[in-house]
């Protein structure tokens, strides 16, 4: 048998990182058969000591399988750990987009079905954490261990409104609010919920976190919270100022004095917008605005306006979407004046020119301080500084302190306004259906004035800049748009 080995008949073949082993035997010269001794002894000399599986062995002689390779030894392959992780008990926001609103049978947008804010009550539990599973080792069919992933813990969260029980491994609401969830942190913020209308007998409302009224709102009432505020009613107030989404699942009605163009109603959100529809309202949004009519408004977002539904409409006023707009209809047939507008405005423009400016001016502040602070320290380590110098130390110190958290937030804000410039590279104004003659389309400083009824059309700018109308493709015409 000895003979061959040396002849280097019969191999033996280590696959899949030598996890597996396969032997390809010749037929014995003499007409016999080998032993099974034979066989481990070929699998010892190239180097295989675990996972030899004998019965397979037995089974390849006894049934003379020859000039094929067979699987004879096979390693224990490691098992990867498990990461931990948060088991959450409500729905995290996490920054993500929010669920569409439903579409009532008439094709308009049911808004009451659309809700930003989960809350809990105190005691609630939001989370727990499972633990890492640890990995476990294998082994190649050579003996050599082969690790598994090593799982990651991850740190407990940060609570605010909340507490953290290190014995259950979960977290508690301690009081009764909004509730949010982020990588690093667990928040339960107050929250304003008020089950009536409010009037001005009420009063204005003014409260750090969310607000939710479920009900209407009379003229001249005024809402200001740092995050969202919800009504269930139609708004007919003064004003509103949201930190991040409104809606108005009602509707909004201003008082029409755009005769003498005045609007008394003004909206501001640092988000998005949504209301059954908009009417005689100035509004300022950081996100999208989405109604399913808009009439003798001014609407400017920094992303896109929606008009949606069956029966989308924009009619009067003067709209601006910076991504762009859409509507089933702009304009009407009675000819009101119609101005809908998207892309970069010049003000746009000038406000990146002058952040431009005030970034230079504070990080030339810092070199001139920096330039200044390093002479003082010269002097110092000569020991030459006096009491004078010391003190101009400080508040060199102080100042510096000051202007780079100043010219950090510019830089923020000049970040921030060119993604919504790149964003609204290619902005374009949509009708579905039709935009009726006379209705004033602009896009970034082009103009373009609809002479007759168009169908199914996209303003947009062509190659060489100017904005002109194009056919909607098929795949455009949709009734409703939140996808953008």
């Amino acid at each position: 048998m000895g003979s061959r080995d040396d002849r280097n008949i019969n191999r033996v073949i280590l696959k899949d990182n030598d996890m597996r082993a396969y032997v390809n035997l010749s037929a014995p010269d003499d007409g016999g058969e080998y032993s099974i001794d034979e066989i481990l002894d070929l699998l010892r000399k190239n180097g295989v000591r675990e996972g030899i599986n004998r019965s397979r062995i037995s089974a390849i002689i006894k049934k003379h399988i020859y000039n094929t390779e067979q699987m004879v030894a096979e390693g224990t392959p490691p098992v990867d750990g498990v990461d931990g992780y948060f088991e959450y008990f409500f729905k995290p926001s996490g920054g993500g987009k929010k669920s569409p609103p439903l579409i009532r049978e008439d094709g308009t947008v049911d808004y009451t079905s659309v809700n930003v804010i989960e809350c809990v009550s105190a005691g609630d539990k939001l989370a727990v954490y499972h633990p890492a599973i640890k990995e476990k080792p294998g082994i190649n069919v050579k003996g050599k261990p082969m690790p598994g992933r090593r799982a990651k813990e991850l740190m407990p969260l940060r609570c605010t409104g909340c507490t953290y029980k290190e014995e259950e491994l979960a977290y508690y609401a301690d009081i009764e609010g909004r509730v949010d969830a982020t990588k690093a942190k667990l928040t339960v913020t107050g929250l304003q919920e008020i089950n009536h209308d409010i009037d001005l007998v009420f009063g204005d409302i003014n409260f750090k976190g969310d607000v939710i009224i479920h009900g209407s709102v009379s003229e001249g009432v005024t809402i200001n919270a740092t995050r969202s505020v919800t009504i269930n009613g139609v708004f007919h107030g003064k004003s509103i100022y949201a930190g991040e989404d409104i809606i108005v699942q009602g509707g909004i009605l201003g008082v029409n004095s755009l005769a003498t163009d005045t609007i008394e109603m003004t909206i501001e959100c640092g988000g998005d917008l949504m209301a059954d529809f908009i009417q005689y309202a100035e509004i300022k949004a950081n996100g999208n605005v989405s109604s399913n009519y808009i009439l003798d408004s001014r609407i400017v977002a920094n992303d896109m306006v929606h008009a949606t539904g069956e029966k989308g409409s924009i009619v009067g006023g003067d709209t601006y979407g910076m991504r762009g707009v859409d509507a089933k209809f702009l304009g009407n047939d009675v000819l009101l004046k119609t101005i809908v507008a998207s892309g970069v405005r010049e003000n746009v423009t000038q406000r990146r020119k002058q952040l431009a400016k005030d970034e230079k001016t504070q990080t030339e502040r810092l070199e001139e301080m920096q330039r200044r602070s390093d002479e003082i320290e010269r002097n110092v380590r000569l020991g030459s500084a006096n009491e004078g110098m010391m003190q101009e130390r400080q508040t060199i110190m102080r100042e510096k302190i000051e202007v780079k958290a100043s010219l950090q937030t510019i830089q923020q804000k000049g970040a921030e306004l060119d993604e919504l410039i790149k964003a609204a590279n290619g902005a374009a104004v949509r009708a579905y259906d039709t935009a009726f003659e006379g209705v004033v389309i602009m896009v970034d400083s082009q103009q373009y004035v609809v002479e007759d009824n168009k169908r199914a059309v996209e303003f947009v700018r062509d190659n060489e800049g100017n904005l002109l109308p194009f056919p909607l493709a098929s795949s455009f015409t949709r009734n409703t748009n939140f996808e953008s």
